[in-house]
C-alpha cells in the first residue's frame, strides 16, 4: 500500500485490515506512529465532513474505504 504525504513529515497509509496508520517523521527526532481502527477512521471522516456523521453516512464511509471482514 502506498503512503500519502501531507506535509511536515506527516504520512497516512491504509493497512490491509482497513485501519489507517498515521506517522510523523522528523529528521533527527524519534518518529511517532499511531493506528486508527477502520470503524473509527470512518467516524473521523464523517465527523469532519460538511454534513457530519449519521449511521447511514458512517456505513457508507466504511463501504467506500473497504469495510474489513467481520
Amino acid at each position: 500500500m502506498g503512503e500519502f504525504h501531507w506535509r511536515d513529515g506527516w504520512y497516512f497509509s491504509r493497512n490491509e485490515d482497513g485501519s489507517v496508520r498515521v506517522q510523523q517523521r522528523s529528521p533527527g527526532l524519534s518518529d511517532t506512529t499511531i493506528t486508527i481502527p477502520a470503524p473509527e477512521w470512518a467516524s473521523i471522516v464523517c465527523s469532519v465532513s460538511k454534513d457530519g456523521e449519521t449511521g447511514e453516512r458512517w456505513n457508507a464511509a466504511q463501504d467506500f474505504h473497504g469495510r474489513p471482514p467481520s
